[in-house]
């Protein structure tokens, strides 16, 4: 997300070194708040589970997705690992905010000035990871 509150995101899946798709929609509306995901699609449900819910006492080692979450207009950085299990930290709009693969692209990109479409595209010409159509979501503050 730029400091303008642009999120933007590539469409890329993959599975290893394997391209699963580049037309994969990594927005996923629920119950009215938007998840930005990146990280392993199978474990979606359980982090929108956790946002809801609370998180559940464990997490197997396998698990790993992060999103950014836009719930009005709030926004957080969530994520389940093996590391430090269920995280939920609330973003200030204005900050630059990255997850995902090529985020380290994109942040550089952000901080020379793109905006968060322009920081994607860069990260998808240096990450393998990233690629596809480019969307965007302008959260609202």
């Amino acid at each position: 997300m730029d400091k303008n509150g642009l999120i933007a995101y590539d469409s890329r899946v993959t599975a290893a070194n394997y391209i699963c798709t580049d037309k994969a929609n990594k927005h996923v509306k629920a119950k009215g708040v938007s998840y930005f995901f990146c990280g392993r699609e199978a474990d979606e449900p359980k982090l929108i589970n956790a946002f809801e819910n609370g998180a559940a006492e464990d997490y197997n080692d396998s698990v790993d997705v992060s999103a950014i979450v836009v719930d009005g207009s709030k926004v957080y950085t969530v994520g389940i690992n093996s590391s430090e299990g269920y995280y939920c930290q609330s973003e200030k709009l204005g900050d630059i905010i990255i997850a995902g693969s090529g985020g380290d692209y994109a942040a550089g990109a952000l901080h020379a000035g793109c905006d968060a479409k322009q920081a994607v595209k860069i990260a998808i010409k240096c990450d393998n990871n990233s690629g596809g159509r480019v969307r965007t979501f302008q959260v609202k503050g």
